[in-house]
């Protein structure tokens, strides 16, 4: 049986989520817009995408079952249960959940890299000037780094120091309780939550629409709230005080790195962009690192 809260099903780690899906979505308009080598007949055209994406579905088991383990080995609750929502909507097995928290918990290893593993921070300046935080998940440093200098190298960039353009911070994306049905209502009961830093809606073109934010707010074009903690360690705590008011966290970060807004950049130029997308898909393509961070705005 899974050590997992019931209370916390809709904890998603959709920041990751939202790589991964638009890393498999690139290369899927790239596969079929462009050119297949793999054979002139129509089996193989079907085979070769299979494949690839077959790959692509192993790469993300992986990845997601490494940080399954480590949160297990941590013994973070929060973190496990969005991981595991995770997997859900990624279509991992509940074999390969199972047996990742079984490593974890007892110190083996999973998918080729052990329990110790360790978060490593990095930092890089890729095109156009934009600065990067890239989360790894690793037990080799070395290896790690050297793929991350890497990407930065192929497109022109550098491992240089840009934290310091970031405020780490907790966390949240919260949907609000058809009780508060205006922004006023959402931003006055966040006043009464210590730990609170800011609430801002999320803007409908911004926001994932599903059935159950439809269902729990019909008519209401802007439930879904991120909500800034000033301490990261104040995270869980301020999530279980949303929940007591009726929300439900839809994505739970414990450290995500935000742009100062000093530090923002515009970016128009769309050879920058398609450069900087680029990179991107080569940071999604290590299979240690778990998240990235950018000043960029476009």
């Amino acid at each position: 049986m899974l050590p997992v809260n019931i209370q916390r099903q809709y904890l998603i780690n959709s920041n990751l989520f939202r790589h991964l899906k638009s890393c498999i979505n690139r290369r899927g308009i790239r596969t079929l817009n462009g050119v297949i080598y793999s054979g002139h007949n129509k089996w193989s055209t079907i085979k070769h995408q299979k494949m690839k994406n077959d790959a692509m579905k192993n790469k993300i088991a992986n990845k997601i079952s490494l940080q399954i383990a480590l949160a297990a080995k941590q013994n973070d609750t929060n973190q496990l249960n969005s991981l595991i929502e995770l997997a859900t909507k990624s279509n991992v097995s509940k074999k390969v959940v199972e047996n990742a928290i079984k490593k974890g918990t007892s110190g083996g290893s999973s998918n080729g890299q052990d329990a110790d593993s360790n978060i490593c921070v990095y930092e890089g300046m890729g095109p156009g000037g934009v600065a990067f935080v890239i989360e790894s998940t690793t037990n080799n440093k070395n290896r790690t780094i050297s793929l991350v200098r890497s990407a930065f190298t192929k497109a022109n960039g550098s491992m240089t120091p840009t934290l310091y353009q970031f405020d780490r911070r907790g966390y949240l994306e919260v949907l609000a309780p058809k009780n508060l049905d205006s922004e006023e209502k959402v931003l006055e009961l966040g006043l009464e939550i210590e730990g609170v830093e800011d609430i801002e809606p999320i803007a409908q073109e911004e926001r994932i629409q599903d059935e159950e934010s439809i269902s729990l707010n019909p008519g209401n074009d802007e439930p879904l709230y991120e909500v800034i903690i000033t301490d990261p360690s104040d995270t869980n705590q301020v999530a279980d005080d949303f929940i007591k008011a009726g929300f439900i966290i839809r994505e739970q970060v414990r450290n995500k790195y935000i742009p100062k807004r000093d530090m923002v950049i515009n970016i128009n130029d769309e050879d920058i962009i398609l450069k900087l997308e680029k990179l991107q898909d080569q940071l999604d393509e290590i299979e240690d690192v778990r998240d990235f961070y950018t000043n960029a705005r476009y």
